[in-house]
């Protein structure tokens, strides 16, 4: 290169490309005009000689770069037109022969990127974040990112040595904060990241939008958006939805094959009689006792193999199999780490700049702002691209109370109040609001869940003070049950009525479904059963009515797949609770053994014997039948139940059976009740196991029987009445005789009384 051209160079933007301070990559590299002349520039740190190839006139004409600067910046000045061109780039120990140079490529802005950011857009995933393209006859991966406080960004990755300086972004000239990048040749499932220029300090942030997530970086994801909304398959009637939950992550990695995994889970639910998967732990999380404190909510997490297609091909086989599919969508937080959303840009993007707003100590976590828009337009697309782009049948929102109330888990001063003192955050009352809104127009058959562990009026409903969700958790029942099953029996006798008054006749104006979830499993740091009273034989009998009783209540289940399985436990247990449980879920599914509620049409009768024995009556016409619960150690041959109606009551089930782990203390037999004259009530003598749970399935007196009854009654009156008349003849003679004595005795004292006369 001569002098003339020497000083034809922008010497001070080279160096920002070295430096990587450039924001605008594009007005330095690929080919630009110099007077008469034309400069073509590359930049490719460490390499030892860059070659370019030209199509002039349809034939290949190359020229070789000097090398102006020793990090790896080449230049050179030519006159010739040409139609394309790529680079020949060689390295000390490795030659890439076609190398399509990044900024030669035109990236016109869609113009959804202005409404994602004015929070008009529920599709943002599709335009932000990296996507493969075919752009002028060359396929590769664009990437485009939202940064409006940071300097510059650059894209670092496995494919460019995760050096900071070999990918600057180019920041866009009608859209404020906008940095994009055409790769050409970039390889699916590359890993990368951004470098965010902030002030002079780098940071190495993870793609917002990044559809998977390996390790701790992001994941350039082959995906294929649908052009059309799917038809969702319809979801079973409130009282029919049987969900099982389940760590679809987990599962690939100890199956590491889908078509396994999937097998696994229809087996396991239609084994089960579950109509309904819940994804649960598919985003990475960065700490292990939090799973919802992660990188975004659109990385699925792809560390044990699972990945985005593989994830939609499951939802579609387990769709054909007749089971939907629901995705718990952390909506409230993610992960306060570096490489996550917090200070994205250097300043609050996500969440709001007051710590107190946008920091949760509790949980290590960025609190998203639901007044940013350009935040909501994100939370909202997430859920269209679940939604949409897999086919689930709807999400459930985990830690729902965190986006109500400011206060949520939080120490004073750690908080903000509202208007009149107010803790709740009208703003993310809005936001599920709308979110639920948006979600029953566009999926007419989704549904929405909320995961809540605070009280809140009206979470389910359509009303306007509703948060609009189809279903909420009821987690408060589910801890009750728990806190008073892992108490000993002996202290259950003087809780007994108030614990049945709270689960059965509290009125129910919500749509709940009653979970025994992952959280239910792991709190306090064990599972379910471990927190049971009792040796190994008593946890196993009281998990046995903790899980029966709360199937038993009026709504839908879910159901953790570690407390179907007893995870941890040894294989005796499992066996035996495995059989247990399968035979349960199927007379359960048949008898429709679902309580109701005091407020419903269905009657029922309720009744508390001695403090440790408590039944539920059902009838409604086609199924009748009686519960018999016992909470206590006891058990008896010979047990007394009031009833409400004579007829015949046959056991159904019986929790006790030999193979479920239990004595065996069973009513083999069909018992017909008597009547307790003395109290005017119906009688049946059972057979009562400790800690049980007997189901009895209960029929009218057929008129054979009721003939049989009324024999024996008459039987047995004849032999009553002949019974009395015999006392009462006996008595007759009895008297007779002593009358007959005394009578004779008076005479014999009256021929006395004669006697002096007789001389």
């Amino acid at each position: 290169m001569d002098q003339k051209h020497y000083n034809m160079m922008d010497w001070e933007a080279i160096e920002s490309i070295v430096y990587a301070d450039c924001n605008k990559p594009c007005d330095i590299l690929s080919v630009s005009k110099k007077g008469k002349s034309k400069l073509i520039q590359a930049f490719y740190p460490d390499a030892v000689n860059v070659t370019a190839y030209f199509t002039v006139n349809g034939k290949s004409k190359s020229l070789k770069l000097e090398k102006v600067d020793e990090a790896g910046f080449f230049a050179e000045f030519f006159t010739f037109d040409y139609s394309s061109y790529y680079f020949k780039v060689e390295y000390k120990d490795i030659t890439l022969d076609k190398v399509y140079d990044p900024y030669s490529f035109k990236l016109p802005l869609d113009s959804s990127v202005k409404d994602a950011i004015k929070g008009k857009s529920a599709k943002a995933y599709e335009v932000f974040g990296s996507h493969k393209k075919i752009t002028d006859g060359i396929e590769g991966y664009e990437f485009i990112v939202y940064a409006p406080n940071a300097d510059g960004v650059s894209l670092v990755g496995d494919f460019n040595g995760w050096r900071e300086n070999a990918n600057l972004m180019q920041a866009d000239n009608s859209v404020k904060g906008i940095y994009k990048l055409f790769v050409p040749g970039l390889k699916d499932y590359s890993k990368y990241k951004y470098v965010v220029n902030c002030k002079g300090r780098k940071i190495f942030k993870n793609d917002p939008f990044a559809l998977g997530i390996d390790g701790d970086n992001s994941v350039c994801v082959p995906f294929k958006y649908s052009e059309k909304v799917p038809k969702k398959s319809k979801c079973p009637k409130d009282l029919e939805l049987q969900i099982l939950e389940a760590d679809l992550n987990a599962l690939y990695k100890e199956h590491k094959d889908s078509d396994k995994v999937c097998d696994y889970l229809v087996n396991h639910a239609k084994k089960l009689d579950y109509n309904a998967i819940s994804f649960i732990h598919l985003f990475k999380s960065n700490n292990p006792n939090d799973i919802y404190e992660i990188i975004n909510p659109y990385s699925i997490d792809f560390t044990n193999g699972l990945n985005c297609a593989e994830l939609k091909d499951i939802v579609t086989k387990l769709k054909k199999e007749g089971i939907i599919s629901f995705i718990e969508l952390p909506l409230a937080y993610s992960s306060d780490c570096e490489s996550g959303l917090l200070k994205f840009d250097g300043s609050a993007l996500f969440e709001n700049a007051d710590d107190r707003l946008g920091r949760h100590t509790f949980y290590k976590a960025m609190l998203y702002d639901y007044t940013n828009p350009f935040t909501k337009s994100y939370l909202l697309s997430s859920v269209n691209y679940f939604l949409n782009e897999y086919d689930f049948n709807g999400f459930v929102c985990p830690n729902t109370g965190v986006i109500l109330y400011h206060d949520y888990n939080k120490k004073a001063g750690e908080f903000v109040t509202e208007e009149w003192g107010s803790t709740l955050n009208s703003k993310g009352v809005d936001f599920l609001k709308d979110i639920n809104r948006f979600v029953h127009k566009d999926f007419k058959n989704a549904v929405t869940i909320a995961s809540i562990y605070a009280f809140y009026k009206n979470v389910t409903g359509k009303n306007p003070e509703s948060l609009c969700f189809d279903f909420v958790m009821n987690t408060g029942t589910s801890k009750e049950i728990l806190d008073f099953l892992k108490l000993d029996p002996t202290f259950r006798r003087d809780k007994l009525d108030s614990f049945l008054l709270y689960t059965h006749f509290t009125k129910r104006d919500e749509k709940y479904i009653y979970p025994y979830s992952y959280k239910e499993n792991t709190q306090d740091f064990a599972a379910i059963i471990d927190r049971m009273p009792g040796d190994k034989s008593q946890k196993l009998s009281n998990l046995k009515i903790a899980v029966i009783f709360r199937h038993l209540l009026y709504g839908a289940q879910l159901t953790n797949i570690d407390i179907d399985e007893l995870k941890g436990c040894d294989s005796e247990i499992k066996e035996i609770y495995e059989k247990f449980y399968a035979d349960f879920r199927r007379i359960y599914t048949s008898h429709k053994m679902r309580m109701r509620n005091f407020n419903e049409d269905k009657p029922f009768s309720y009744k508390c014997i001695d403090n440790q024995v408590f039944t539920r009556e059902y009838f409604d016409g086609d199924r009748d039948y009686i519960l018999v619960f016992n909470f206590s150690k006891d058990s008896y041959q010979k047990y007394n139940i009031p009833v409400t109606h004579p007829g015949v009551y046959k056991e159904v089930f019986n929790s006790d059976n030999v193979i479920y782990g239990g004595e065996g203390i069973e009513n083999k037999k069909a018992l017909q009740t008597f009547e307790n004259e003395t109290e005017d009530t119906q009688t049946l003598t059972i057979k009562l196991p400790a800690l049980s749970i007997m189901a009895f399935e209960y029929r009218e007196f057929t008129e054979k029987e009721l003939e049989a009854i009324f024999l024996k009654k008459k039987k047995a009156m004849i032999k009553f009445v002949d019974g009395e008349k015999k006392k009462i003849k006996d008595k007759l003679s009895a008297d007779i005789e002593v009358l007959k004595k005394d009578a004779d005795k008076r005479m014999k004292e009256l021929d006395e009384l004669l006697k002096p006369f007789d001389n």
